[in-house]
This record gives C-alpha cells, structure tokens and sequence, in this order.
C-alpha cells in the first residue's frame, strides 16, 4: 500500500511539474542578441552578444536558444555555406541572466541580419520540449575590402590629373572673379550689359573657375563572374577613398539594386568621411548580378545628361562590351571620359581613355 501511495504521489508531482513548466516555462524569458558594431570591413571577425534574462523565481534546468545568420543577397562566402545556425545549451536558475558570445570569422561583404531566432525549454526531467520564437533585429554591414593602394597607382594618376584638368578649364558661374573687354570668342550671356552701358564698350564678366569638379562612378554588376563583380566593387570604394582624400568629390550610380532598398544604387557626389561611409555602404549591400528590370546599356542609355553636370562619369565594369561602349558615348555627347575595366579586347577611341589597372591576380590589365 505504502509503495501504491509513493507511486501516485510521484506521478501526480510529475504531472504537476510538467503542467506548471507547459504554462510558465517562457514566461519572463528574454533573448537578446546584438553585433558589437554596426560596420565591419570584409574578413574581419565580428563577435555576436548573446544575453538570455529568467525574470520569473521558476529555473529552467535545461535551456538553450539557436538563431540563424543570413546574409540578404545569394553569393556564399568562402568560409562556409549560410545560412549559419549558431546553438546553446545551458541551465538557466530563477532570477538570473547568462550573457556568451559566439565570434564569426572572416564575414564577406553584404548586410548580416539574425533571423529564426528561437528558445525551447524542457521541464525537470526532460519529457517535455516547447520551442518558442524570440523577436531578434541584429543587424551588421560588412563593407567591401580595400585593394592596395599600389595596384592603383597608375589610373588613380590618369583619373587624379583629369579631374585638375577639368577643374582648370570650367568657370563657376557664382564666382565673379573681374570684368574684362570683349573678345571675339566670348558668348552673349557672358556680357555684363551694365558695365558695357557705362563705359561704352563691350564688357564681360570673368567667373573663378570651379572647385566642385565630381567624379562619378557608373558600377556595371550585371557582366562577369561573381568574384570578378566583387572585385569591381572593391575597386569602385578603394579608387572613391583615394579621391575624397585629395579633396575630390565622389558619387556612385548603379543599375543595380540594393538588398534592403530594393532600388537601384545611387549616392549623390559629396566630400568628406560620411561620404565614404555612405557609398561603403551602398556597395555592401549590392546584389552582383541583379540587374532589375532594366539592362546596363539600357540604363545607360536613360540617364539624364543634366544629372552629370560638373561631373567627370567614371565607368567600371568587368567587360567591355561594345554596346557598352556605345552607350557610354552616347553618354558621354563630346565630353572625356573613362572606362575602367578588368579585362577585355576594346577598340581605341577618341572619346573614351581606358585605364591601365592590374586586377588582384595580376594576370588581367586593361
């Protein structure tokens, strides 16, 4: 009778153990996660926090939580195939909070976000097992890799001396530097009619010349193999901070569309470190290969000429196609401009000056 009587109240305490962590288990259970920063530069190691709070007196004996880490653009990195499940298991007492870490090694470029992110408890003798989603919105951008500053010696010189060029030959028009006497050469709306009324003859007016000369880079993702586009990506950042370290501004458009956007690339031209931060972030979240609705030619073919103003347009692609070429003329009208690409056979033209550029594995020049 006695053995009867020990056996109930065992099964009604194991029932009632089981009932209790059914019903309270998840209550007052919070799961944080969070990068340490927010950037990250390409094959840097970037650690995960991971903080787990029981805000409740009942302990959870056996507990654990797993997330997945995605990146939002198909391209896996070398490291591995992603998604990434990362798992923990641990005892969690009342009252208490648990922080870990878990270190990713060597990220690729693109936008790292958590996802799936769950807990699952059991009760004190593991017979029960409830899984449950925990809101998560750890977010990180890993920026594109730099290339040595030495493999683009050569076309950063080209690119540096016409932007001087450039910036010698163009007059702004809101900078009056004098009045001088009409030449034949001169246009009508240069003509300063209030001088030439006073003094009887022709006068003109002499602009200072311009200290806002742009280049801007056009980034063509929709030809080549994935690793020759993130190479061309890596060049389009490493040539824009070679620039804007000598005072040049830079802007970046592109068919392409963003990950998080879903619109196609474009950075207004600007100066200083957040405009380097803003097309290195731009560039990390670009899809290789994801073109839209419209192909690179096309696009080309549609950008407005007024957008160039004041802008020395820069084209980077893996080939050189010559619809692409074409298109970049037509661009172009009578202005100079340059194309900037890995390899590839090009017929000489006048109109446009291709840059001499070893890629990283030394075998490819333009």
């Amino acid at each position: 009778m006695l053995i009867l009587w020990i056996f109930l109240g065992s099964a009604i305490l194991f029932f009632a153990q089981r009932a209790i962590y059914a019903h309270a288990w998840a209550k007052g259970v919070r799961l944080f996660l969070r990068f340490d920063r927010s950037h990250a530069a390409a094959g840097e190691d970037v650690p995960v926090y991971e903080q787990v709070e029981n805000r409740k007196w009942l302990p959870l004996p056996v507990f654990g939580y797993r997330y997945s880490l995605c990146r939002n653009f198909e391209l896996l990195p070398k490291n591995g195939a992603f998604p990434e499940r990362v798992l923990h298991r641990l005892a969690l007492p009342a009252q208490k909070r648990v922080r870990a870490q878990t270190r990713l090694h060597g990220l690729a470029r693109g936008i790292y976000t958590v996802t799936q992110a769950e807990i699952f408890g059991t009760d004190l003798f593991g017979t029960l097992k409830e899984t449950r989603p925990a809101a998560c919105t750890a977010m990180l951008t890993v920026r594109p890799a730099r290339l040595p500053a030495a493999q683009l010696a050569a076309p950063f010189r080209q690119l540096f001396g016409a932007v001087l060029t450039r910036r010698s030959s163009l007059e702004d028009p809101f900078a009056l530097r004098g009045i001088r006497p009409y030449e034949s050469y001169d246009s009508m709306r240069s003509i300063n009619w209030k001088a030439s009324a006073k003094t009887g003859d022709w006068k003109v007016n002499q602009h200072a010349y311009t200290t806002d000369e742009s280049v801007l880079f056009l980034l063509d993702l929709e030809h080549g193999t994935p690793d020759e586009q993130e190479e061309l990506i890596s060049l389009a950042s490493s040539m824009s901070a070679m620039l804007l370290g000598r005072g040049v501004t830079v802007g970046l458009r592109s068919n392409a569309r963003g990950c998080l956007t879903a619109l196609p690339l474009a950075v207004r031209p600007g100066g200083g470190a957040g405009q380097q931060a803003a097309i290195d972030d731009a560039l990390a979240q670009a899809k290789p290969g994801a073109a839209g609705s419209k192909g690179f030619d096309l696009w080309l073919c549609e950008l407005n000429r007024s957008d160039l103003d004041r802008c020395l347009p820069v084209l980077l692609s893996v080939l050189a196609e010559q619809t692409t070429l074409r298109a970049y003329e037509t661009l172009l009208c009578r202005d100079q401009g340059f194309f900037l690409t890995t390899h590839g056979r090009i017929r000489p033209s006048r109109q446009v000056a291709f840059l001499p550029w070893t890629g990283r594995e030394g075998g490819k020049s333009a």
